[in-house]
């Protein structure tokens, strides 16, 4: 779910940088904190810092991590799914409401036999 706003990551990166996230001991924690965790070929890559980054901001805004200055995070709680639960419900009743202008048309398809 979270690695539609970071294009460059894959789903097995998005659970290392999580993993390396729940693993930062420290009250607050940087990227490089976080880019030190992961392998060599994820940190290593400027796009994909850009990428972690993005999520890290991303965790903030749902409410995961705060924010303490602009280089600076802090986990406000040990686990990810009590921020993950409402935006999961919300996504299931989007998904069960039709496109609003969307209709199906009953087509007729006629066959002529010559």
């Amino acid at each position: 779910m979270l690695a539609w706003k970071s294009k460059l990551l894959g789903i097995h990166e998005v659970e290392m940088i999580l993993a390396a996230v729940a693993s930062v001991e420290s009250e607050e924690f940087m990227l490089r904190d976080i880019l030190s965790r992961l392998p060599s070929e994820i940190g290593s890559d400027p796009k994909k810092s850009r990428s972690i980054s993005a999520m890290l901001n991303v965790l903030s805004e749902i409410g995961y991590l705060h924010r303490r200055s602009e280089r600076k995070w802090r986990r406000v709680s040990s686990s990810l799914s009590h921020y993950l639960s409402p935006l999961l419900i919300e996504l299931s009743e989007v998904e069960r409401k039709p496109l609003l202008g969307e209709k199906k048309e009953d087509r007729v398809v006629k066959i002529s036999r010559e």
